[in-house]
C-alpha cells in the first residue's frame, strides 16, 4: 500500500546535502552555459552596428512585419488630463 508510511523511504539528512549539492552543482553549470553562449556570440560579431541593425529592420518590414508603436505616459496625460490612470 502505498499511503502506509512505514513503506515511504524516509529522506536522511546525507541525502537532502547531496540533494542541495546537485542543486548547486547545476545552478553552476547553468551559469557556466550562459557564460560560455555569451562569449560565443561576441566572438561571432558581437551586437550589430547601426547600418546592420536598419538592415535587419528594413528586412523585417519587406517581409511583411509589423510593429505597435505605444504612446508614452506623458503622452497619455497630455491628450486627455482628466482620465484615471
Amino acid at each position: 500500500m502505498q499511503d502506509d508510511p512505514s513503506e515511504t523511504p524516509e529522506i536522511v539528512p546525507s541525502e537532502k546535502a547531496r540533494s542541495a549539492a546537485s542543486r548547486r552543482a547545476e545552478q553552476q553549470r547553468q551559469r557556466f552555459r550562459i557564460a560560455e553562449q555569451r562569449a560565443r556570440s561576441e566572438l561571432a560579431g558581437g551586437r550589430p552596428s547601426d547600418d546592420e541593425a536598419a538592415r535587419m529592420v528594413a528586412e523585417y518590414y519587406a517581409r511583411g512585419g509589423q510593429t505597435t508603436v505605444c504612446p508614452t505616459s506623458e503622452e497619455m496625460e497630455q491628450a486627455d488630463p482628466e482620465q484615471p490612470r
